[in-house]
């Protein structure tokens, strides 16, 4: 209740008060007689000065009933600033205590003047992957924890923020991203710590945003996470996106905390969307990404990377036994260059890229450059009308709180991608008779997404081996994969 809502009762127990006492006056006042017209004589036995002490004593009554009045005022007068005072501490207190929210995007807390922000939010994503092969054993069927992350996100005094997000999945405990960063503007941010280096375009996507259970070939030719620091912007109203940086140089698909050489990695992206202000328009993306460094491997960490199939099975590797003479090492400059895309108009979505990674190798006294390439263009469409896009799909009616009313939205896709290794790393720096040269994958899914954290994807892969000789076929891999998400 407020004091003006208080003040109405008050006023009027004022005005009761003060009627009271102009009654209580009214009713000690003596009646005067009317005149008569025959003087009275008075008698001997009544003094002229009969009715002053009358007079007097109501005086002195009518007196004590204005003060008494004039009291009660000045203490509800005095009740009602009080009351003033009460409530503006009260709006005041109410101004600098944060805000506590719990959403489906999280909790957040946020201070009173928007200068410090706390989020708490994270994913599960519970699989299963189904095995059958021809010509080489397949993998073993098996339920797991693909990624339980937790994710802790704060601003200080507006400009700056830090990220941390540990994964407990697949048994194991790996921190992936510890980073702070400073956005003054737009135009120019500093990241500093472990983050994903700005090369591949699927890479680049959050993990619960992927179309299928597990990202494309490409993304085996670029590192997962790296420890670096990085300038990034948006200019032109978002039309043109930027990324510069220097890291320790992970290896293709691997994760560093630190480096074994002191060569360094400089990667630099630049990525146009056009139609980025539109808000009709189709969002379409195009781009380049490029990195160059040098890697010294050791016999015990080689800094060379081995490939899995999109099923995680193995793919690639090179010779190693712990000997001098039978390990494949780092020795020298690696280079990745990835042009990539992306076109999403409507419920329909097209994102395609292409990596090529050069890795100068050594083994005993002989030095060569391998380069790997992959592409893949993978397409969505979503069957029940929401818009398609590189961030993820909102239901426009979810199943949300409860409710039955909404059934979410459902997303049919499909890839298609091909890896291939240096024809020279045969067969001195990999084995031909274990190790493809090339890997063609092929795939389609269906995803529910009954929320925007909670999703069910079922996807089917086939992966198709050959050998580095007259591209014979050493396997085929069938896998099923299945995907339960939920997050917050």
């Amino acid at each position: 209740m407020s004091v003006s809502s208080r003040f109405i009762p008050l006023a009027l127990a004022v005005g009761a008060l003060v009627g009271a006492s102009r009654a209580a006056r009214a009713q000690t006042t003596p009646t005067q007689e009317p005149a008569s017209e025959t003087p009275r004589t008075p008698s001997a036995a009544t003094p002229s000065t009969t009715h002053a002490p009358s007079s007097n004593g109501v005086t002195q009554q009518s007196a004590a009933s204005d003060a008494a009045a004039a009291a009660r005022i000045q203490a509800l007068e005095d009740r009602i600033v009080t009351l003033e005072k009460a409530e503006a501490k009260a709006r005041a207190t109410a101004a600098a205590a944060p805000t506590v929210t719990a959403t489906r995007d999280g909790l957040n807390v946020r201070s009173a003047d928007n200068a410090f922000t706390f989020r708490l939010r994270g994913y599960v994503q519970s699989d299963a992957r189904f095995f059958g092969a021809n010509g080489a054993p397949p993998g073993s069927s098996t339920f797991l924890l693909r990624r339980v992350r937790p994710i802790f996100e704060a601003t200080a005094y507006k400009y700056f923020g830090l990220r941390l997000m540990p994964d407990f999945g697949n048994g194991q405990t790996v921190l992936y991203d510890a980073y702070v960063e400073a956005k003054p503007t737009a135009a120019l941010n500093l990241r500093v710590g472990k983050f994903k280096p700005p090369i591949g375009l699927e890479r680049l996507q959050s993990a619960t945003d992927v179309r299928f259970v597990e990202r494309g070939l490409p993304t085996s030719l670029v590192p997962n996470r790296d420890v670096g620091v990085q300038l990034f912007g948006d200019l032109i109203g978002s039309r043109v996106q930027y990324q510069i940086g220097a890291f320790d140089g992970a290896p293709d698909a691997a994760i560093s905390d630190g480096d074994v050489s002191t060569g360094k990695d400089v990667v630099g992206r630049v990525f146009l969307r056009p139609f980025a202000t539109l808000a009709s328009a189709p969002d379409l993306g195009l781009g380049v990404a490029a990195s160059s460094g040098t890697e010294q491997g050791t016999l015990t960490a080689t800094s060379l990377p081995s490939y899995k199939t999109t099923g995680q099975l193995s793919l690639f590797k090179y010779r190693a036994d712990g000997t001098a003479a039978n390990t494949v090492i780092a020795q020298g400059r690696r280079t990745r260059v990835s042009p990539q895309g992306y076109l999403y108009a409507g419920p329909f979505g097209v994102l395609a890229e292409y990596v090529q990674s050069t890795q100068h190798v050594k083994r005993a006294t002989s030095v060569d450059a391998l380069t790997t390439s992959a592409w893949q263009v993978s397409g969505g469409w979503v069957l029940t009308g929401e818009r398609e896009s590189y961030t993820g799909i909102t239901p426009n009616h979810p199943l949300d709180g409860g409710s039955t009313s909404g059934f979410g939205a459902l997303e049919l896709v499909a890839r298609y991608g091909v890896l291939t290794t240096d024809a020279d790393a045969f067969p001195l720096y990999a084995d031909p008779t274990t190790q493809p040269r090339q890997a063609r994958a092929a795939g389609v899914g269906l995803n529910w997404r009954l929320t925007r954290g909670i999703v069910f994807e079922t996807n089917y892969e086939r992966t198709r081996l050959y050998g580095p000789v007259a591209a014979t076929v050493k396997s085929t891999e069938h896998a099923v994969l299945t995907r339960i998400q939920v997050g917050f």
